[in-house]
């Protein structure tokens, strides 16, 4: 049984001078109204909300993808962690995004996907948030403490990247399949809630470039299932290593 708490307010009518009357609130009594299935629809609001119920759920019950298993979180990697980074790096590739590697936090991953017909709507329960991606530059001592920020995390979702956690640092990282060179800048691509320093990301305050784009994470997610399920491809993500812990 939920309840819902409303604030009555008791009016009383005072006259002000030559202003004329004015509305002063006196006082304020809670009361808990418990609201159950027990009790009888209510058809006028019935009537009012479901021609717009019935059209947004033949949206959100659209079949995007087949999945092979279920995909879950984990750490260092996991098969959602993958699956999420995958697809936010191979979007935005298609929308000509330059960067060089994909990272979002695990934290914004709010559900696991079921094995079988992936729906609209769990794409929505995953990512309930309107982020969008944002490039960040670093420099390149800036980038290692970037890896070191998601080896002291215990693994993030990142692609475009591999490396190795030790001693909650991160070792051995290669960038596209070629060694890390601290020398460089790179582009990371993520979230405008992680680049305005959520979840710990201070170290997104170090940037020596930043451009926040009009294109939603969950978009990206979207577009990517949409790409899958046109080509026949089934969703399975694997462990691939990398992110490895010594």
């Amino acid at each position: 049984m939920q309840k819902l708490r409303f604030k009555i307010g008791i009016v009383t009518l005072a006259f002000l001078g030559a202003c004329g009357p004015k509305l002063q609130l006196a006082k304020t009594e809670k009361q808990l109204y418990p609201i159950s299935a027990e009790m009888p629809e209510d058809s006028a609001i019935l009537s009012f909300y479901q021609p717009y119920k019935l059209k947004l759920d033949s949206i959100m019950n659209d079949v995007l993808a087949v999945s092979s298993k279920e995909i879950k979180k984990g750490s260092p990697e996991g098969t959602l962690n993958n699956f999420f980074a995958d697809a936010m790096y191979d979007s935005a590739k298609e929308k000509g995004i330059e960067f060089d590697v994909a990272y979002t936090n695990s934290g914004g991953l709010r559900i696991s996907l079921p094995e079988g017909n992936i729906y609209r709507y769990k794409i929505f329960e995953l990512m309930p948030f309107e982020n969008a991606f944002t490039r960040v530059k670093f420099k390149g001592e800036d980038m290692q403490k970037f890896f070191d920020y998601i080896a002291e995390s215990g693994g993030d979702p990142i692609s475009g990247a591999r490396f190795t956690i030790a001693n909650k640092k991160a070792v051995d990282i290669t960038i596209n399949g070629k060694p890390f060179d601290v020398t460089k800048d790179y582009v990371v691509l993520t979230s405008d809630y992680m680049a305005n320093g959520g979840d710990g990301g201070v170290i997104f305050s170090k940037n020596i470039e930043r451009k926040d784009l009009d294109y939603k994470l969950r978009d990206a997610i979207l577009d990517y299932l949409a790409k899958m399920n046109k080509e026949g491809k089934k969703l399975n993500p694997v462990l691939d290593g990398r992110i490895k812990i010594k």
